[in-house]
């Protein structure tokens, strides 16, 4: 992303003579700098729609666990679990993203431009942060209760027929995990964030 002082240069090399060219030169500076702030912050809301959809899956899922073997204990207790682990995930997954989706575009000021992306930014990185430390425990505890259900479920024997088989299963469904979101936090948190830093230093610089 280029800096202030880049597009300053590079605006004030090709405008043409204007009646006001001071009040043209800033508008059009900030509104070309709010536009690649903007397309930084879409990386990170991108993300939202695809987690929110696999949350809804794990829960129709998990529900339908829940209903169908309402009456057997081990069973619907694993089904509650599972729904209790990613509760807390989904209600702040909720709150930041909606935080991040009704904050108002700032007016054709410095200051406000700079406060917007101090509030869009210290969003973000909460979630992250929050994602980071809950997924560590998500992952395997999740991991546990998906295997123990589908050996349950689907294995004969169930798991105590099949150990080894569902460690590895087990240690391979966290390996998998752990990649992917590894990917996703890199394309969607820690690269906007970066990016979001960097324009903040150069309002710094301009003060």
């Amino acid at each position: 992303m280029k800096t202030l002082e880049e597009l300053k240069k590079t605006w004030s090399e090709s405008q043409t003579t204007l009646t006001t060219p001071e009040e043209y030169d800033q508008a059009s500076l900030e509104k070309v700098f709010q536009s690649r702030v903007k397309k930084h912050l879409n990386k990170a809301i991108a993300y939202f729609w695809p987690a929110l959809v696999w949350q809804i899956t794990v829960y129709a899922l998990l529900s339908h666990v829940i209903v169908k073997y309402w009456s057997e204990g081990e069973t619907l207790g694993l089904g509650i679990v599972g729904v209790v682990l990613f509760l807390p995930f989904t209600v702040m997954l909720m709150k930041k993203f909606k935080g991040m989706a009704r904050t108002k575009s700032p007016s054709d000021t410095v200051t406000s431009l700079h406060q917007s992306l101090l509030h869009q930014r210290a969003l973000l990185l909460g979630f992250y942060r929050f994602k980071m430390r809950y997924e560590l425990a998500l992952i395997p505890l999740s991991s546990v209760v998906g295997i123990l259900l589908i050996f349950k479920l689907y294995v004969p024997g169930g798991i105590y027929a099949h150990l080894w088989g569902a460690v590895v299963t087990l240690f391979v469904a966290i390996l998998l995990f752990a990649i992917a979101l590894r990917s996703e936090n890199r394309k969607n948190f820690e690269q906007p964030l970066h990016h979001l830093q960097l324009a903040l230093e150069e309002f710094k610089r301009e003060e």
